[in-house]
């Protein structure tokens, strides 16, 4: 990952909405709000957009910079808090890389997975307002707050550390054949005898 903050060592905040909210009307508004609530931030940023959404959006100051694209990966091994809208793969990412977040939910399974990182303690759910709709999931000065919040208090980041532990400790996925394998075996009924 370059370093576009030589010299900077406040804590990197990871802001990503996943490969398409940029191209769905009723969710690219979340870009602004982000912006809005990191741009006096003192922390360094990484916004990225994926797909759609045209240009992408001017960074508040020097502190944040905008990408379409990042290795994920190597974001995730450097941040010190993710906020997203809680897509699978991005909590799957920074559960596994023991990193907290924020999640602001827009639509589908977002909601469920926020509430659970809320449950678990490895993060803070934002929004969405009751009025609005997507378009204004969250305030600005809220979402702020919540990434403040999880910075700051380090019961986030032990909670995430303990559920990469947890997944570190599991099988790999290659052996999932095998263990489903057994357990449908071992609920088959016996065979009838005679």
């Amino acid at each position: 990952m370059p370093d576009h903050w030589a010299g900077d060592d406040r804590p990197l905040v990871y802001v990503t909405f996943g490969s398409v909210a940029a191209s769905v009307p009723t969710a690219a508004p979340i870009y602004h709000v982000a912006l809005a609530a990191v741009a006096e931030l003192p922390a360094r940023v990484l916004l990225t957009t994926g797909h759609g959404g045209g240009d992408l959006p001017v960074p508040p100051g020097p502190h944040v910079h905008v990408a379409r694209w990042v290795p994920q990966a190597d974001v995730l091994a450097r941040a010190s808090a993710v906020v997203c809208y809680g897509g699978s793969g991005t909590v799957l990412g920074a559960l596994t890389a023991g990193v907290p977040l924020v999640v602001t939910p827009l639509f589908a399974d977002q909601p469920v997975n926020a509430d659970r990182i809320a449950a678990v303690g490895a993060g803070v759910r934002v929004g969405p307002r009751a009025e609005g709709g997507p378009t204004a999931a969250v305030d600005p000065t809220e979402l702020r707050q919540a990434v403040e919040r999880v910075l700051s208090e380090p019961v986030f980041a032990a909670a995430a550390r303990r559920l990469a532990d947890e997944i570190a400790a599991l099988p790999p996925v290659d052996e999932a054949v095998d263990v489903i394998t057994a357990q449908a075996g071992s609920a088959a009924p016996a065979p009838p005898s005679g």
